[in-house]
Order: structure tokens, then sequence, then C-alpha cells
């Protein structure tokens, strides 16, 4: 069962990682913080958090594979996941979507805009 303030976070750019970690430890959530795609699968099967925050374009394994790895695996497949893009890229917003993400944000984007998306999946 996920830890409802659980929340995994997969990004390369570590200032990035930081900020998107500071800001929602800031509103209460429990923070895991991995580098690559394969560290999020990994993570998420272990930690089974109440949300996947997966940045697209990340090394060892992209956010595309990592989506599609958790959403095939019957341990993970019910976990929310929302993809974190820099380009906004449609077709990879829509590979996303059809392996399963919930939705997508565009880095930067707003804290508010951030909490929004974060407590709209949660709820």
């Amino acid at each position: 069962m996920p830890l409802h303030n659980k929340i995994l976070i997969a990004d390369d750019d570590a200032d990035m990682l930081e900020l998107l970690t500071h800001m929602l430890e800031k509103e209460g959530y429990a923070v895991i913080g991995v580098e690559n795609g394969k560290d999020a699968v990994e993570a998420a099967r272990k930690e089974l958090p109440a949300l996947i925050m997966l940045d697209i374009h990340m090394p060892v394994l992209d956010g595309l594979k990592a989506c599609k790895a958790i959403k095939t695996d019957q341990v993970t497949k019910t976990i929310p996941v929302v993809m974190l893009t820099v380009e906004g890229s449609i077709r990879e917003i829509e590979q996303a979507i059809g392996y399963g993400a919930r939705t997508y944000l565009t880095k930067p984007s707003s804290r508010a805009e951030i909490l929004k998306v974060v407590k709209s999946v949660l709820s």
C-alpha cells in the first residue's frame, strides 16, 4: 500500500531534483530522489510511493522507458506517474500518457502549478 505522502522524483538535473525535493518537503511530503530511470524503477518497487515524478530525458534509462516499466509491473502499476519535460514535446508526452502517465509538467513550472498537479493527482 503506497504511503500517501511519499513522492519519488527521478531527475538527472541535480538542481531541479533539489528544488523539487525542498519544495515538496516544505509541504509535508516525504521525498525520495534518484538520478536515473533505472534507479526510479527499483525505488518504486522498494518504496511504493504515492506518486512518481519522472524526467523524460535521463541517463541509464530514460523516463519514458521507466514509466513503461513501472506501469507494466504488477507491484507498481497503480502508482500515478507525472512526467517532467523541458521541451514539452507532444510526441513524448503522448507516448508517456500511452504508457500510463497521469499528466506532465514542463520545466520550469511555477511552485503553484507543481503543487496543484501533485495535490490533484494525490486526491
